[in-house]
This record gives C-alpha cells, sequence and structure tokens, in this order.
C-alpha cells in the first residue's frame, strides 16, 4: 500500500460512522413515537378530567341542594332550636321524613342525620337518641371540634347502630349549622361510595383504559381497569381542588403501546449496546495507533529523569504535576480528618440523648466500648443527672445575638467542666435543648457522700453565672444511680422538678424530693374561683381583685406545675372571654384589647410572682377602660343604685321591672335594655342567681326549712321555689342540702 496510515485509520473511524448514523435513525423513530404518545396522553388526560368533573359535579349539586334546606326549611330551624311546635312524636316524624326527601333527592345520599348541640341529640330516618348512643358518635365529637364550618371527609366507614355490625363506606359532606356560626349543631350527608365507583366504571371503558382514584392520605378510593391487576402505564394525574381527590389514569400495555414500546426499549438496547462497542472499537483502535507515539513518550520520560538529577535541579512538567497531586492528596486528607473529628462531637451528643432519654437500652458492656470510642472515661461509683435551665430565656434572645448566645452557652458549658476539675469531679455535658445544658456527674461509691458533691457542684455553678454573667439559671437535680441504664429515671426526676419552677422559684438549685409531694393534685378546685372572679371583673366590683390575689395564693400554695398553671390560666381568660360576649360592643372591646397580651403573659412567665403582676396589671388597665366607659353613660349611676336595691331588696316576691319602673321613675323595658348592656345579664337571670345563691347559702347553713328557706328569698309558694332551684342547679332543695 503506498497510503498505509491512510487505509488505517479509515477503516479504523468508518465503523464510528455506521453506528453515529444508526443512532440517528433510531432518535427520529423514538420521536415518532413520543408525539404519538403524546397525543394519546392528551386524550386520556381529557377522559380523566371529564371523570373528576362528573364527580365533583354530584357532590357540588348535593352540598348546594343542602345549603338551600338550610335557608328555606323552617322545619330544619325549628329542630335545631328545639321549638318543634305541636305534638312531639309528630313534629319528630316531620323531620324524619324531611331527611327521607333530602335522601330521595340524588341516589347517591345513602344516609342524613342532624346532630343538635344543646341537648346532644341526633335524628336520622330510623331513629332518634342520644349522640353517645349513636353509632356515628366518634365521627360527630371530630366535627364539634373542627374549626371549619364546611368539610368534605375522606372515605370511611359508617353504621348508624352500634349494635349493628355491617358498615358502609361512605364520605360525607358535613355542614354545621347555622351556616355563618355553627353553633346549634351539623347536618351529615352520607354519600356512597359505591354509587360512586359504580358512576365511575359505568363512564370508563374497562378494556382500553383503566382509572385509579386516591385520596388526600394516599389511600386507594377505586379502581376501575380490566377487572384484574393493572398493567397498563399511567398516563396522567389531576388533582381535584374541591375533593382533593387525586385521579389517576392511563392505558393498558395489551391493548396498546405494546408493540411500539417493546420496538422502542429494543431499538434504544440497540443503541445503547452500538454506542458502547463503538467507545470500545475506538479505545481499541487509538490504543493500537498510540504505540508509537508511546515508544517515544517513553523515551522523554526517561531523558526527564536523567536531566532531573542535573546541577541545575529544575523542575519539569512532569514533577510539577506530580507536585500538585501531592498537595492536592495533603489537602484531602486534611479534609477527611476534620471531618472525622466533627463525627465523633455529632456521635457523642447522638449516644448522650439516647443514654439520657432511654430511647436505646444501653448495657454496661456496650456503654463502656461506646465510651472508649468516643475517648470519654469509662469508671464511676455513682452517677447523677442535673439538668441547668437558663432563666428568661426569651428576653436572652432579645437581648444578644444568635453570636453572643452561642458565646453565652460555650460559656456556660466551661463554667461547668471546670467547676467540676476544681471539685475533682468528672462530668458530660450536652446541650439537649436551645436552653437546656444536661449534665452527667460521675461521683464517689458512697450515695451520701455522692449527693453532697453534686448538691456543692450545682450551687457553685449557680453562684458564679450570678456573679459573672447577664443571665440566671435554675437547676435540677436527680437521685443518685448505680448502673448505667438507671440513669435514665435520675434524669427523668431532674428535668420534673424543672417543671415545678415557677412555683418553688427560680435562680436556685431544685432537688428532685421537691417535687415527689406534688404527683397528686386537684385542679378542679380552682374552678369555682375562677368563675367567681371572672363574674366580679364583669360586674366591675372592686372585688375581683382580692379575688385575683387569692387565686395566685393557692396556685402558689398547691405547688402546681409550669404546664398545670398555664392551663388554669388558659381556662382563666377563656370564663372571661365568655363573661364580657354579654356586654355592649364598647365595653367587649376594653377586654379584647387585654386578652392576647395576656395570652402572652401566660406563654413566657417564668414565677409565680412574676405572672401575677402581669396579669393584675393587664386587668386593672381593662376594668379602668370599662369604667371610664361606663362612667360617661347616662344611665350608668342609675344602674348601679337598681342593682344595689335589687341586692337589698331580692327577699320582696314583689320585686318586679314594674316595681323598679314605679321606684326609678323609668320605663320597664328602658330598665331591662339598660341593665343587660351595663352588667351583661338580663335582669332576671340576675335576680334569680341572687336569690339561688342566698338559697344554697341557708340551705348549707341553717336549718330552716325549703318553705322558709323560699319566703326568705323572695318565692310565697314552696312549689315555685323548688321549681327554680331545680333549674338553676339540677338538683331539688333538698337533695342539694344532703
Amino acid at each position: 500500500m503506498t497510503k498505509p496510515w491512510f487505509y488505517r485509520l479509515l477503516f479504523s473511524y468508518l465503523p464510528v460512522f455506521f453506528m453515529i448514523t444508526s443512532v440517528l435513525i433510531v432518535l427520529i423513530i423514538l420521536s415518532i413515537s413520543h408525539l404519538s404518545k403524546r397525543e394519546a396522553e392528551n386524550a386520556n388526560q381529557t377522559y380523566a378530567l371529564h371523570i373528576m368533573q362528573s364527580v365533583d359535579y354530584t357532590l357540588k349539586t348535593i352540598d348546594e341542594y343542602v345549603i338551600k334546606e338550610l335557608q328555606t326549611n323552617q322545619r330544619i330551624d325549628q329542630f335545631f332550636d328545639n321549638k318543634l311546635e305541636g305534638n312531639p312524636y309528630y313534629s319528630a316524624y316531620e323531620v324524619t321524613e324531611l331527611i327521607r326527601g333530602m335522601m330521595n333527592y340524588n341516589k347517591f345520599i345513602d344516609s342524613v342525620y342532624f346532630y343538635r348541640a344543646s341537648d346532644q341529640m341526633v335524628i336520622s330516618p330510623n331513629t332518634m337518641i342520644a349522640a353517645d348512643r349513636f353509632g356515628d358518635t366518634t365521627f360527630i365529637d371530630e366535627m364539634i371540634k373542627s374549626s371549619s364550618q364546611y368539610e368534605l371527609t375522606n372515605q370511611r366507614q359508617y353504621k348508624e347502630f352500634t349494635e349493628m355490625d355491617q358498615r358502609k363506606v361512605v364520605i360525607s359532606l358535613v355542614r354545621k349549622f347555622p351556616l355563618l356560626s355553627g353553633q346549634k349543631g351539623i347536618i351529615v350527608v352520607n354519600i356512597s361510595m359505591d354509587a360512586i365507583v359504580g358512576m365511575i366504571r359505568d363512564m370508563s371503558n374497562s378494556k382500553i383504559s383503566f382509572i385509579q382514584v386516591y385520596d388526600p392520605a394516599g389511600n386507594q378510593l377505586l379502581a376501575s381497569g380490566n377487572g384484574h391487576a393493572i398493567t397498563g402505564s399511567e398516563l396522567t394525574r389531576i388533582h381535584s381542588n374541591y375533593t382533593n381527590w387525586e385521579y389517576r389514569s392511563g392505558l393498558n400495555d395489551q391493548y396498546l403501546y405494546t408493540f411500539t414500546s417493546v420496538f422502542s426499549y429494543v431499538w434504544i438496547g440497540l443503541g445503547l449496546v452500538m454506542i458502547v462497542l463503538g467507545g470500545v472499537w475506538m479505545t481499541y483502535v487509538t490504543h493500537r495507533n498510540y504505540r508509537p507515539i508511546q515508544l517515544i513518550m517513553s523515551r522523554i520520560h526517561a531523558i526527564s529523569d536523567l536531566q532531573s538529577m542535573s546541577i541545575d535541579g529544575k523542575k519539569k512538567d512532569e514533577f510539577q504535576y506530580i507536585d500538585r497531586a501531592i498537595s492536592n492528596f495533603m489537602e484531602l486528607s486534611n479534609r477527611y480528618e476534620k471531618q472525622h473529628e466533627e463525627d465523633i462531637v455529632f456521635r457523642r451528643r447522638h449516644f448522650f440523648k439516647e443514654w439520657l432519654e432511654g430511647s436505646r437500652t444501653v448495657e454496661y458492656e456496650d456503654w463502656k466500648v461506646e465510651m472508649n470510642r468516643l475517648h470519654l472515661p469509662t469508671g464511676f461509683g455513682r452517677l447523677t443527672a442535673a439538668v441547668i435551665e437558663m432563666d428568661k430565656y426569651m428576653e436572652i434572645c432579645r437581648m444578644f445575638s444568635q453570636k453572643d448566645q452561642e458565646l453565652l452557652k460555650f460559656v456556660l458549658s466551661r463554667v461547668v467542666y471546670e467547676t467540676a476539675e476544681s471539685f475533682g469531679l468528672t462530668v458530660w455535658a450536652e446541650w439537649m435543648a436551645t436552653h437546656r445544658l444536661s449534665v452527667v456527674i460521675f461521683t464517689d461509691e458512697d450515695v451520701k457522700n455522692s449527693e453532697k458533691q453534686a448538691a456543692n457542684l450545682c450551687e457553685n455553678i449557680r453562684s458564679w453565672v450570678e456573679q459573672h454573667l447577664h443571665f440566671r439559671i435554675t437547676l435540677g437535680v436527680g437521685h443518685v444511680v448505680g448502673q448505667v441504664q438507671e440513669l435514665v429515671h435520675s434524669y427523668e426526676a431532674a428535668t420534673h422538678v424543672l417543671r415545678f419552677k415557677s412555683t418553688l422559684g427560680t435562680n436556685r438549685v431544685l432537688y428532685h424530693w421537691e417535687a415527689e409531694a406534688s404527683t397528686e393534685k386537684e385542679m378542679y378546685k380552682h374552678l369555682p374561683l375562677i368563675k367567681s372572679l371572672a363574674q366580679s371583673f364583669r360586674l366591675g366590683d372592686e372585688g375581683w381583685k382580692p379575688a385575683l390575689e387569692q387565686f395566685f395564693s393557692e396556685l402558689k400554695v398547691g405547688l402546681l406545675s409550669y404546664d398545670e398553671i398555664r392551663n388554669l390560666m388558659n381556662y382563666f381568660a377563656y370564663h372571661l372571654h365568655r363573661e364580657m360576649v354579654e356586654l355592649s360592643a364598647e365595653l367587649q372591646e376594653s377586654i379584647q384589647i387585654a386578652l392576647p397580651q395576656l395570652h402572652d403573659a401566660t406563654q413566657h412567665f417564668d414565677t409565680i410572682e412574676e405572672l401575677y403582676a402581669s396579669c393584675f396589671h393587664l386587668l386593672e388597665q381593662a376594668s379602668q377602660r370599662m369604667a371610664d366607659i361606663r362612667e360617661v353613660r347616662s344611665n350608668h349611676a342609675v344602674m348601679r343604685q337598681i342593682r344595689t336595691y335589687v341586692e337589698t331588696h331580692y327577699a320582696d316576691p314583689e320585686l318586679s321591672l314594674s316595681s323598679l319602673s314605679e321606684q326609678f321613675q323609668l320605663h320597664a323595658s328602658q330598665i331591662s335594655r339598660a341593665f343587660k348592656e351595663e352588667f351583661g345579664e338580663k335582669f332576671v337571670d340576675y335576680l334569680v342567681k341572687i336569690r339561688m345563691e342566698q338559697a344554697q347559702h341557708l340551705l348549707q347553713s341553717s336549718r330552716y326549712s325549703v318553705q322558709e328557706i323560699g319566703v326568705q328569698v323572695g318565692y310565697t309558694h314552696a312549689i315555685s321555689f323548688i321549681r327554680a332551684f331545680k333549674k338553676f342547679t339540677g338538683v331539688t332543695p333538698g337533695d342539694y342540702r344532703k
């Protein structure tokens, strides 16, 4: 051959040309297949969208019908107001007929029932019973607690009677009544899932396509297809904004795209094989053609090695490359070493948390191995857990930046270690929370000496922080244990006693035994005082101040935990709001300003004294605003005189709005309206309350007969007194005295 290198290169790279050409052909075929598949996806999406819209339209139609009935049907209003006219049995029958009419409106409705909140009664087409005996009482409780006025539930099981074993699979459309406030009860419309499944299956072609429906939790509601396991390809996913269901649809492989898909996959496989073979072939040819060049490069390397030993000692490019490679290797090695140190810190903290919280069972041998691996001491006599909590942590966050906070925490950790070292003790401390530093103290074998060592260490840490840092700490100390597995109990005791620092005090060391007496407490005894306090505040009576002081004194003496105090304060805020809703809008606005601030003070207090000061200040401001509003009103002084007159002359049987009208020269309706606006309570209700409270006092403290007590509180007839007393208290006077 006259041109051996030309033909050699030609026949070397010609196969690569054929391979590339084949790949291009495959790509064209795949593009055509992709276009066809995309058109099929568009058609399938239209099919799935039609099914979704049909289901949504059905459910919306039912909802619109329910709303129309709620707005127009007076019988529903009468049922929820418990004011059914005529024969009660016939009235209840009319309501059940109304419900049956609602069920017959749409074939998808399986059942309907009403729940009345005033007396917790449920009526359905088959019965009218108390809610606690109804088969769907758990669902009713969930809906009552929900803040939403309307809800469309996921798929669930429903049964009407608790004795029934058979359950129906439904989705429930729930509307609270009335539509705006939802205070009177709820209406539940159960829609049959079988009917919806049947509708979707009638609309789908099971031989070509399939559709699956999933609820928001990912549970499959239904699947329509070929009757067996679906082997098709999913093409479309559509989400319904109305039901929050997800519709997944596609086509069965055995009817469509089977040949195209197999054909495409075969060509893709052949293309990949050809690319790999081309790469291997080019590598082989290049390596074979590079042999002459390789011989030249080996000579160059040999020359470079000889020249590197010459006197000038200048580095060549190869040596620069080697130097750069070694530098990169050392940098990478340092990086790995630093990462290893960080991993040790993380593993220490993770093991510390598992050990103290008891999430992992730690035997002594395993603990010893882990401590050796983490370079920590393995010898100890006794163990004690302590928890250091930063007081007023929210103020610390406001005073210091994030960087300064980290610095303070580091200083506190170092104080723990250095103080322990001065006492000759070994400790292990880790931050388990943003404001809590947990400490394990390794002490002697002697239990009493160990307790003393732990107490001295904690007291010295607290004292040092108080003298040198700008914040205070409270320490909880658990009991001394002798086994590794028992440390979790010591840690639990330390964290438990910290819950009582609001009553035991801050900036001190709390020991586990200080909270042992507080395991059983009666919180309900504070509720009457809270109710009386809220009522006094609503009436503008200065007696709310000593009542508030008494309430906080009881909290202090009762040794309540932080969570228990917060729950009682939330109940107080709720009751205060409830008492104020009956007042005029101006007076309500006064307390509405204070309630958010009271809630904030409840969430961020450290001691009882601090919470009392904040609460008293807020209520004092609100009381002053209410007093100013009442003083501006022209009838304020008269209404206070009328209230005083009622409290003095409640025993007068003739006391009424008419007698007050004559006494104060005002119209009876004017007195009634002004009394309600001023004190948030009807005159009649206030008079009955005064009489009943006095009757309760006489029944408890005197031996007068029921008739005599009735006369003393303004009832000339004993039967009227007994009826009023039972309505007010729920029991007769005789039973109350017993």
